[in-house]
Formats: C-alpha cells, sequence, structure tokens
C-alpha cells in the first residue's frame, strides 16, 4: 500500500524545482551577454573591462590626449618645452636642463601674477593654454626700489668738523669739541656762503653744509695790513648811511678778533667773535693808551664789525620788542630807526665803527671817558658819528659811544670846520 507525501515534503519538492529553473534561466542571460561581449569587442578595437569591472574602461584614443599637469619635480622634454617658452618670455633665465625645481617654479608663478593666473606655480590646463597662445604677456620687469641714502651724521660735532676740514675750512683735529678754531671754521664757511656769519652751527648752516650746495673754502690772497681801508676811488671815507648803502661789492682789507687781537690790559672786549679793522683797532688801541695815561681806564668795546644778515637779525629784534609794547609795524620800524640802521645801511659793515663804553657804568655818555673822547678821537682819525646837533642830518640818534675811523687826514678837518661825516662828503668829495 503506497504512502501519500507529507505536506513538508511537498513544500520542499516545490523550492527545489523553482531553484532549478531559476538557474536555467541565469545562465541564459549569461551565456547571451557572453556573447554579445565578444561581438563588440570583435567590432571595435577599444578594450573593454572584464565582465563586470566598468572602472577599468579607458577613454577612446581617437580623442586627443590631456597634457599631464607640471609641478616642482617633473623632468623631461615637457619641462625643457616650458622652460624655452618661458625664456622666450623673459620669465626663466636659468640652463634647460628639464627639472621642474625652484628657478622654474618661480618663473611659472611670475607668468601666472603678470598674466592674470592663479599664481600658484603649477602649469595646468588654463596656465598651458595661455603661456603657448599669443596672448601671453612678455615678462615685465619691475622698476627697482631705490635705494636708501645711507644715514648721514649732520648734527655731532665731529662730523661737522669732518665736512668742514674736507671742504678746507677747518684745519684742525677732528675731535668732537667745539673750539675757536671750529668757531672760526663754521664762520668762515658761512661767509662764503651767504649765511649769518655768527659762527653758530645752526639749521640753516646744516642745511647748505651737508648739500651738493657747499663749495670748497676759496682762499683770498693775504690782506696788506698797512692798507687804509674804507676809503673811496677819490680818496675820501666811505658814507654808509639810510641814503647811501654799502656797496655789494666792498671789501673789508683785514678784520682781526678783537679779544684775541687787542691787549686786554688796555681795553675789554665784550664779545669773543667781534672783528674789526686791523688798521682801525690799532688807532683804538693807540687812543686808549693816551687816555689811560690820563688816569681815565675801564674802556670796553661791546660792537664792531656787523654783517649785514647779523644788522638784519639786530633790526628784527628791536622791531619785535616794540611789537610787544603795542606799536605797529610802521610805529616799531619807524622808533628803531632812530637808534639802529637798516641793514646794509649801517657803518658797522666796514669794520671801521665801535661802540664804546666803561666797564661797570650804565650810561657811558655820563663818563669822564666820553668827554675825553668827544675832545680827543679826532687826534687819531675817529670822529663821532653821530653828533647831538647834527641828528636832523644823520637822522640818528645822539650816540656818544659811536666812533668812526675816517684816518686824521679828514678827521681833523671835520673837528675843525664842525662836519658831520655827511656834510664833508657833501662839500670835499661831491
Amino acid at each position: 500500500m503506497k504512502t501519500r507525501p507529507s505536506i513538508a515534503q511537498l513544500v520542499c519538492y516545490i523550492l527545489l524545482a523553482a531553484l532549478l529553473i531559476a538557474a536555467a534561466v541565469l545562465l541564459s542571460i549569461v551565456t547571451k551577454t557572453n556573447a554579445e561581449v565578444q561581438r563588440v569587442r570583435a567590432l571595435t578595437p577599444t578594450p573593454l573591462p572584464e565582465f563586470g569591472s566598468i572602472l577599468k574602461v579607458t577613454p577612446d584614443p581617437s580623442l586627443p590626449t590631456p597634457e599631464p599637469v607640471i609641478r616642482s619635480g617633473a623632468s623631461g622634454e615637457t619641462v625643457v618645452k616650458l622652460q624655452t617658452r618661458l625664456k622666450e618670455l623673459g620669465y626663466y633665465t636659468g640652463s634647460l636642463d628639464g627639472q621642474f625645481g625652484p628657478g622654474t617654479r618661480t618663473a611659472v608663478t611670475l607668468f601666472q601674477q603678470q598674466n592674470s593666473l592663479q599664481p600658484d606655480g603649477i602649469v595646468g590646463a588654463e596656465t598651458r593654454e595661455v603661456l603657448y597662445s599669443a596672448a601671453a604677456r612678455p615678462a615685465v620687469t619691475p622698476a627697482p626700489t631705490a635705494t636708501p641714502a645711507p644715514t648721514v651724521d649732520t648734527t655731532s660735532i665731529g662730523a661737522v668738523q669732518q665736512r668742514l676740514k674736507d671742504l678746507g675750512y677747518y684745519t684742525g683735529t677732528v675731535d668732537g669739541l667745539t673750539g675757536p678754531g671750529t668757531k672760526s671754521a663754521v664762520k668762515l664757511f658761512q661767509q662764503q656762503h651767504g649765511l649769518a656769519d655768527d659762527g653758530i652751527y645752526g639749521p640753516a648752516t646744516g642745511a647748505v653744509l651737508f648739500s651738493d650746495a657747499a663749495h670748497p673754502v676759496v682762499t683770498t690772497p693775504t690782506p696788506d695790513p698797512n692798507l687804509v681801508p674804507g676809503l673811496m676811488a677819490n680818496g675820501y671815507p666811505i658814507l654808509v648811511n639810510d641814503d647811501n648803502y654799502i656797496p655789494d661789492n666792498y671789501q673789508t682789507v683785514c678784520l682781526v678778533n678783537m679779544r684775541d687781537y687787542c691787549d686786554p690790559d688796555i681795553v675789554t672786549v665784550k664779545g669773543s667773535e667781534i672783528l674789526g679793522e686791523k688798521y682801525a683797532v690799532d688807532a683804538l688801541q693807540a687812543m686808549i693808551r693816551a687816555a689811560q695815561a690820563e688816569g681815565l681806564k675801564k674802556w670796553q668795546v661791546n660792537a664792531g664789525y656787523r654783517s649785514i644778515a647779523y644788522q638784519q637779525e639786530l633790526f628784527d629784534e628791536r622791531v619785535y620788542a616794540y611789537r610787544q609794547e603795542g606799536m605797529t609795524g610802521v610805529q616799531a620800524r619807524a622808533k628803531v630807526r632812530q637808534t639802529v640802521a637798516d641793514p646794509g645801511s649801517s657803518e658797522h659793515h666796514t669794520g671801521l665803527a665801535f661802540d664804546l663804553a666803561v666797564t661797570g657804568e650804565p650810561s657811558f655818555g655820563a663818563t669822564k671817558q666820553s668827554v675825553w673822547l668827544a675832545q680827543h678821537c679826532w687826534e687819531y682819525g675817529f670822529i663821532l658819528r653821530y653828533p647831538a646837533d647834527k641828528t636832523a642830518i644823520t637822522k640818528i640818534s645822539h650816540e656818544p659811544w659811536h666812533i668812526r675811523y675816517v684816518g686824521t687826514a679828514h678827521s681833523l678837518i671835520m673837528r675843525d670846520e664842525k662836519l658831520c661825516l655827511e656834510e664833508y662828503i657833501d662839500k670835499y668829495a661831491n
């Protein structure tokens, strides 16, 4: 008697049958697919990947082969070509060695910068396209940055001395000390460059001293100390006042530093920089010796030669003082002109005029020395330049301390005829 299969057995039979059917279908599909692959391979030389490896597909060789990206470390003919092109355009100056080193990278970066590309030093598609095109710009060399001039020491005394020595104005030792020799050199430099010759090294002097405008010292012939100074071509004393400015070509003959030159037992010189014409200074000392012989001592010189620049400073200082008192500019200048000459119109420019004083006495006009001077200065070639009774002519207030050397050939006539210098020149020289 046959037994009937159980339900479980029937389910197993059904599943087995389904698997067999699925396997048969899959085998059929694989067979057809493989046949198609073989057919395609026969139609084109383009290799296809192994079945199931789609990532192994290579580009179609009929298309242009893409150029490789060139970067640091690359080498070969491609780099030689790159270097050659960069050299043609002026970006690369090294050898064509086919090595993509720092020099080649720098050239590529510079090319990119000057051609508005990303300056990464790598030759990619965009850089290559511009580099090998007519649009590639030749290298533009930036203007060199001016090398700053070396800092010049223009303030230390040593530097000033050295500069003055280089130009021939200073002959002493460069010791960094401000002594008489340095001051004299500064003063000489100022005189030969149209500066205020005060012997003081300030900004104005420094600006010229350390510039191209500074010229070597101009040596003048040794002056004749016996030549009578201050005389015009006709032999008469030069007249200097508001109407007769000192000539531009006027030359002093032999100025001496009065403190160094004068006998301190005879006269005290107030300032260390007061100068005077030697001929007149000798006459002044002879005159004061005569006064001392009569018991009149303590003579002092307060002023001598003045440059036009110094006279300007003096004039401006007085004007400023009066302006501070409330005067207008016109009023102040008019007031100053009563006692101070305009620059260029001062007797002190000649080196022949001196302002005297008595040491320790506030008013020279009230001293015995003033009385003696008014009586005897004529005998030594001096005149009282601004007498009390001649102010209308001289246009300067009475100055009993101000004397001017003209020589005895003229001073004695002026004394005897009671003439001021303006009257004397008008009467005899014109």
